[in-house]
């Protein structure tokens, strides 16, 4: 059975999302349909997206994980598939490698997921982070967004790599959550 997740109204315009596991160390998510033929010959010949998770220790409760995506390039390389920065940061330019905040675990500021479009007639390949807007002390119930990034290919802008995460929109989320990964999981549920 296929889970099938729809998304929330007010990103209607977006499809339905698909998620997809992602686990410590390498994941690999084959990218198939989700580009158009083009792209995925040019900037990812094997059509697989490599999705590296590793774990940042600090010794305290600002641990995270550091995310790092490539596709093998034409000469075998593997070549980084950069993010747009989130919206507020616009002026920052692409991003090497995303990073979640799951503070004490408990009180997660930040989360990440991957889906695929559950619609073939709208593929895509999607990155969806969760933020929580922390207003008062981090363990405290606060406001949560969803910012939703579909895989592209670059245009050839200068400074942005072949296939890159595009900001598509902002979804903010109805009520406040102790937890982004509680939010995620209530808009988006992941199986976590």
């Amino acid at each position: 059975m296929t889970l099938v997740l729809p998304l929330p109204a007010r990103a209607a315009d977006l499809p339905a999302l698909r998620p997809l596991a992602l686990q410590e160390g390498e994941t690999r998510f084959a990218l198939g349909g989700k580009l158009d033929a083009r792209a995925i010959r040019e900037a990812a010949p094997d059509g697989v997206l490599h999705v590296l998770q590793s774990w940042r220790e600090n010794g305290n409760a600002w641990g995270y994980h550091d995310l790092t995506v490539t596709v093998r390039d034409t000469e075998g390389r593997f070549s980084l598939v950069g993010s747009d920065p989130l919206p507020e940061n616009a002026k920052d330019g692409l991003r090497d490698h995303l990073q979640d905040a799951p503070h004490t675990g408990e009180d997660t500021i930040l989360s990440l997921a991957f889906a695929t479009s559950a619609d073939p007639a709208h593929p895509g390949f999607y990155l969806v982070e969760c933020q929580r807007t922390i207003d008062g002390p981090v363990p405290d119930p606060a406001p949560a967004r969803l910012i939703y990034f579909k895989l592209v290919a670059s245009d050839g802008t200068s400074g942005w790599t072949p296939l890159y995460f595009q900001f598509q929109r902002v979804v903010q989320l109805e009520g406040r959550f102790d937890s982004a990964d509680e939010a995620l999981k209530k808009a988006f549920p992941l199986g976590r």
